[in-house]
């Protein structure tokens, strides 16, 4: 993994049924039976979060009529490049062309318009679990960067700025809780320098991990759209008084496929992947250790046991109980990263114990059965996986003080650096990396030494 990072994670999603890339059309993946596993509790998991914060769940069509992508300039001059478009409907042309959706804004804000009459209709809040499309021009990585992207996507409207903005923060709330919760993932958070937002926004918000490789990964978005859509697609209200107002917007969203990169790619070692308890597939694999016929019985009647209780308690378990010998078992289920293994042999069984792995941390304890807290357990991990995950990733927050100390430090995390927002000086730091974020902080331009402000740069997926 640390030799080359790129085989370890192909290998990965390969030999762990996760994706298979090998699909006809460049950049659409196959999603197999463990990393649908995954997203789908990803997709659950969250969609209960903003179904509890008043989210209507909603599901709009996918395609989009050019008049209608093209209601607002700004917004499909940021994705002109990347529609897909339907021209042909069987052996007829179509009288228009229609847009393979590459967000929902669009579509979703001429509905809007139609339901948002009065003061009493807001706010709208909205969400959709969906696939979208973009004919992605760079180079296309699994999971990573796709022309199909399985996303949810939020989208509201609100009667004044003062509640877009209090969802908002209730969103990075929500965020954190399914990114740093569960899934165990270090972010941090940062908002786009005004070059770099979404078409449309007034300013965005991103949360981003970073990779074993260095390169940071953002996650998931978060846009304060303002009034900008709601006046191009008259959104309006009557107040109180019967007059009218355009409302304020926000959208927002996360892409499972890099949710679930992240996931493998942050916690795993050479051995394979390390996988949150709460997303596993299997969440314990039990595992006979008999050498002899005559203490198979015995032994499997205890692994049968402890499959049955722990399946009562709702805990995903698989049994091994194949002809290969305890090593490779052990092999096979650290590769697939599942969180605990259960050794049962016929000294444990004389002893009323079990010895149980940690896949986060290795160690191994012997537990009496009739101690085992499977449960506690997963807590246990979870923190784990969190604090050294946390602890690599404050790592690879760099400071430096000379453009050679930069130059060798992007790539390796994300740099702070100050920048005087001269073009001439941006030159040689946008060569280097992204310019992940412009702060308010006050620093010393990296380059010529005046003063500016601190700018996050990062080499970026």
């Amino acid at each position: 993994m640390a030799e080359d990072f790129g085989e370890w994670y192909r290998r990965m999603l390969a030999d762990n049924n996760i994706v298979d890339d090998r699909y006809e059309v460049k950049g659409m993946l196959v999603y197999r039976g463990n990393g649908m596993f995954m997203i789908k509790q990803m997709a659950r998991y969250l969609e209960d979060l903003l179904e509890a914060d008043g989210h209507e769940p909603t599901l709009f069509p996918a395609l989009i009529p050019e008049n209608l992508l093209l209601t607002e300039s700004e917004h499909i001059a940021g994705f002109e490049d990347q529609v897909y478009w339907v021209t042909q409907g069987g052996k007829n042309a179509l009288e228009r062309k229609l847009a393979l959706r590459p967000t929902s804004e669009t579509c979703m804000y001429t509905m809007f318009a139609l339901w948002s009459r009065t003061h009493q209709d807001l706010p709208i809040k909205v969400h959709q679990t969906v696939c979208v499309y973009r004919c992605e021009t760079k180079q296309t990585r699994p999971l990573i960067r796709s022309r199909e992207i399985y996303w949810n996507e939020g989208h509201t409207a609100f009667a004044t700025r003062q509640e877009a903005l209090a969802n908002i923060e209730s969103i990075r709330e929500i965020y954190t809780k399914l990114l740093n919760g569960l899934l165990c993932l270090p972010i941090q958070i940062n908002e786009r320098p005004q070059w770099d937002k979404f078409p449309g926004a007034e300013y965005t918000i991103a949360l981003e991990t970073i990779m074993p490789d260095g390169r940071t990964l953002q996650l998931a978005t978060i846009h304060n759209l303002g009034q900008h859509f709601s006046k191009v697609f008259n959104i309006q209200f009557d107040d109180d008084k019967g007059e009218k107002h355009y409302v304020w917007q926000t959208s927002y969203g996360p892409g499972f496929g890099r949710l679930l990169a992240a996931t493998i790619s942050v916690h795993g070692d050479e051995r394979g992947m390390v996988l949150p308890p709460k997303v596993a597939p299997v969440q314990v694999v039990l595992i006979p250790v008999v050498y002899k016929d005559s203490d198979k019985e015995s032994v499997m009647g205890c692994i049968t046991g402890i499959r049955d209780s722990l399946k009562k308690q709702g805990i995903r378990v698989a049994v091994d109980d194949g002809p290969e010998r305890p090593g490779a078992k052990y092999f096979l289920w650290e590769q697939r990263g599942v969180p605990l293994r259960i050794e049962v042999g016929p000294r444990d069984l004389k002893e009323g114990k079990a010895v149980v792995v940690r896949r986060d941390s290795g160690e191994k304890l012997s537990v009496p059965l009739d101690k085992l807290d499977v449960q506690a357990m997963f807590s246990q991990i979870e923190d784990n996986m969190r604090t050294k995950a946390q602890k690599k990733f404050d790592e690879c927050q760099f400071m430096p003080q000379t453009l050679g100390q930069f130059r060798d430090s992007v790539g390796k995390g994300i740099v702070s650096v100050g920048w005087c927002e001269k073009p001439e000086c941006a030159k040689p730091i946008e060569e280097a990396g992204t310019i992940l974020s412009l702060t308010k902080e006050s620093g010393s331009c990296i380059v010529c030494g005046r003063a500016g402000k601190v700018i996050k740069v990062a080499k970026t997926y």
